[in-house]
C-alpha cells in the first residue's frame, strides 16, 4: 500500500468516529484489512520507522447492509443505452460537511507573460477516455514534431506515456482526484459499488448537463455542490498542469497559443460547444499555475470552488487560446505531407470512447504546380453517441443478463456500480484474449466470449448505424463528389480509421469492399495506417498515431478547414461564391 492511500483510509477512518453522549468515541462498524494495514503503517512512521510501499492484492470489501442500495425504479436488463441512476445512495454514515474558503490567492501569471513565439503552438484533445496533446514547433521549411508524454507527471507511464486517464472523483474527504489517482482512489472507496467515479465526462459537451448538479453518488459532500460543466473544467486543469509540466522541461512558456479539438457539433449546439470549452480551457491555465504545486496528490473541492469563485468575479482574456478543430479535420491534418503528390477523396472515421466523428475531405496537393487544394466538404460532418462507451454499456448489460441478477435484487445497483468502475479493464480482455472472466461481489462468474459478443444485437448495431453515418454522409454532398470516383475504374474512396477504437472489428469492416451510395457501388480501401511522411519524420510515432492523430494534426502550421459547397471538375475541386477551405500555394 503506497503512503497517500494510507493517508486517504486514515482520514476517512477519523471521519466515521462518532462522540457519544458520556464524552466517549464510538467507531461504527467493521475495520477492512486496508484500515488495519493503514494503521499499521501509521505506528511504523510514529515510532521512526520508513514506512515501505507496498502493493496488496485486491480483495472483496466486505459489504455491510447500509451500502446495499435497493433500486427505487425496477430497470431492465437490456434497457435504454444510458442505464437509470438511482434517485440517491444510502451512505453508511453522515459526513460533517466542510464550508468553503472565502478566498483563493490566484497565479495569474499566465495572463501577463510575455507575448510567446508564433512558431509553436499546441493542440489538446481532450478525450472521453484519455487525453493527449502534440506542440509543433516550424523549422524553416520543416516542422518538429512533440507528442508531450503527458503520463509521466501523470505518474502513469505503466498505461501510456503520452496518454492521461480522463478520470476524476471525488473522496469521502472532499479531495478531488485524477487521471490514474481518481482510479485507484474510486477502487478503494468504492469498490463494493456505493461510490462513482466520472469517466465519460467530456460527454457533457455533446450531450446535455453541463450545469446540473453532480449528485451524491460522484460527490459525498453535501454542502459543496458542483455541476459537471465545473467538473470538465476540474479535469482540463490537470491536464493543463500535465502540459505544463512538459513544457516548463521543454523550455517553453506556459502561455503558447494552443487550439483544442472538440466532437462533430452543428447549429447552435456546437456554436455553445465551441464558446464553453474555449472559456474553459483559458480558466484551466489559470488554475493549474494556482493549484501546480498539490495538483498530482489531489486537491480539496473547496479549495477548487473557492478558485473558480474567485476567477469568475470579472471579465478575463485568455488570448493564448486560440481556434477550435473539430476531431475529424486534426485526423485529415496529420495525414497530409503537403510535399507530396495527393489527389484523393478522404472519409475520416474517427473512433472515441465518448463519440465517433466522420467527416469528407477532398485532398489535392500538386508541388510542382503548387496548386494545393486541401478542404473538408460541406455538410460532410457528422457525430453520433456511439463509440466505445457505448460498447462499455452494452459488455455491462449482457455480464448482468448472464449472471441472472435482478433489478429486485438488493444488491443490483452495486453490482452495476462496480462493474462500471472496471468495465474498461474488461473489454479490453475480451478483445486481447477474445473472451473475458468476470466475477461478481456476490460469487456469481460469468464468462463472455468475444465471437458471442460481437454477434449480439446491439453490437452489430452499432457497426449498422457506423455504416450508415457514412452513407448518409455521402449521399447528402453534391453528386459530383461521387461521380468523380466513379469517373475513373483506379479511384477508391480513402477510409481514414483512427481514434481508440480504429481496429475494433466492426470498424475495420467499414474500410472493406464497398459502400452503396444512391444505389451504386463505391469502392472503399483503408488509407495507410501511419503516413508516410510521419514514418520518416519519426517512426516511433507509430505505436500511438491512432490515438494522437487529432492533436498532431491540429497542431501543425497548415489546418484542412471547412469548406463552402464543392463540385469537382477536371481532378480540382470547384465552388461558389468563395474557397472556404485552405488553399495555399507551395509547399
Amino acid at each position: 500500500m503506497e503512503t497517500i492511500e494510507a493517508k486517504i483510509l486514515l482520514r476517512n477512518l477519523l471521519k466515521r468516529i462518532k462522540p457519544q453522549d458520556d464524552g466517549t468515541c464510538l467507531l461504527p462498524g467493521v475495520l477492512t484489512d486496508d484500515e488495519i494495514e493503514a494503521l499499521q503503517i501509521a505506528t511504523q512512521l510514529l515510532e521512526g520507522a520508513e514506512a515501505k510501499s507496498r502493493t496488496v492484492e485486491s480483495q472483496t470489501p466486505t459489504i455491510t447492509p447500509a451500502l446495499i442500495v435497493t433500486p427505487k425504479v425496477p430497470i431492465s436488463a437490456f434497457g435504454p443505452e444510458e442505464p437509470n441512476e438511482p434517485a440517491s445512495v444510502e451512505e453508511p454514515q453522515k459526513l460533517e460537511p466542510t464550508k468553503p474558503k472565502n478566498r483563493i490567492d490566484l497565479d495569474l501569471s499566465s495572463l501577463s507573460a510575455d507575448t510567446p513565439p508564433k512558431d509553436v503552438r499546441l493542440c489538446l484533445d481532450f478525450g472521453t477516455a484519455m487525453s493527449k496533446a502534440t506542440l509543433v514547433q516550424d523549422d524553416d521549411d520543416s516542422e518538429e514534431i512533440h507528442v508531450l508524454h503527458l503520463g509521466v507527471p501523470g505518474d502513469q507511464e505503466e498505461i501510456s506515456e503520452v496518454m492521461l486517464v480522463s478520470s476524476i472523483f471525488i473522496d469521502r474527504a472532499g479531495m478531488l482526484w485524477f487521471g490514474k489517482a481518481a482510479v485507484e482512489m474510486s477502487l478503494l472507496e468504492g469498490g463494493d459499488g456505493s461510490r462513482q467515479r466520472i469517466d465519460n465526462i467530456k460527454r457533457r459537451l455533446s450531450e446535455e448537463g453541463w450545469n446540473e448538479k453532480v449528485d451524491q453518488r460522484l460527490n459525498p459532500i453535501a454542502d459543496l455542490e458542483i455541476t459537471y460543466g465545473d467538473m470538465v473544467l476540474a479535469y482540463l486543469m490537470f491536464l493543463t498542469w500535465a502540459v505544463n509540466s512538459c513544457l516548463v522541461k521543454m523550455g517553453h512558456p506556459r502561455n503558447l497559443s494552443r487550439r483544442f479539438a472538440m466532437p462533430c457539433l452543428v447549429g447552435e449546439k456546437g456554436r455553445e460547444t465551441v464558446r464553453r470549452l474555449k472559456r474553459a480551457v483559458g480558466e484551466a491555465q489559470v488554475l493549474a499555475d494556482t493549484f501546480n504545486t498539490t495538483l498530482n496528490n489531489g486537491i480539496a473541492l473547496e479549495d477548487f470552488l473557492a478558485a473558480v469563485i474567485e476567477l469568475r468575479k470579472q471579465p478575463r482574456d485568455y488570448n493564448f487560446v486560440a481556434e477550435d478543430i473539430t476531431e475529424p479535420i486534426g485526423v485529415a491534418g496529420s495525414i497530409v505531407s503537403w510535399k507530396s503528390r495527393v489527389d484523393t477523396l478522404m472519409l475520416v472515421v474517427d473512433i472515441g470512447a465518448g463519440t465517433s466523428d466522420l467527416s469528407l475531405y477532398r485532398i489535392h496537393i500538386d508541388p510542382e504546380t503548387g496548386n494545393n487544394v486541401a478542404m473538408e466538404v460541406e455538410g460532410s460532418s457528422k457525430g453520433i453517441t456511439e463509440a466505445g462507451n457505448h460498447l462499455d454499456r452494452i459488455l455491462i448489460e449482457l455480464i448482468i443478463k448472464k449472471s441472472g441478477l435482478t433489478s429486485d435484487n438488493p444488491m443490483w445497483i452495486n453490482e452495476r456500480s462496480a462493474l462500471e468502475l472496471r468495465i474498461r479493464d474488461y473489454k479490453e480482455s475480451l478483445f486481447n484474449d477474445e473472451y473475458v472472466y468476470v466475477t461478481l461481489m456476490n460469487g456469481t462468474e460469468v464468462e463472455i466470449e468475444l465471437s458471442e459478443f460481437l454477434q449480439h444485437n446491439a453490437v452489430v448495431g452499432f457497426g449498422s448505424n457506423l455504416r450508415k453515418a457514412m452513407v448518409d454522409i455521402l449521399e447528402s454532398v453534391d453528386t459530383s463528389v461521387i461521380h468523380w470516383i466513379l469517373a475513373n475504374p483506379a479511384r477508391k474512396l480513402a477510409i481514414a480509421l483512427t481514434g481508440g477504437g480504429a481496429e475494433l472489428p466492426m470498424v475495420t469492416e467499414l474500410a472493406k469492399g464497398s459502400i452503396l451510395v444512391n444505389g451504386r457501388e463505391i469502392p472503399v480501401v483503408r488509407s495507410l495506417q501511419f503516413p508516410t511522411w510521419l514514418r520518416e519524420l519519426d517512426e516511433n510515432l507509430e505505436a500511438d498515431y491512432p490515438r494522437v492523430a487529432v492533436s498532431l494534426g491540429g497542431a501543425r502550421r497548415r489546418l484542412i478547414k471547412q469548406g463552402a459547397s464543392l463540385r469537382i471538375t477536371a481532378g480540382d475541386g470547384t465552388q461558389a461564391p468563395r474557397l472556404g477551405g485552405y488553399y495555399q500555394k507551395g509547399n
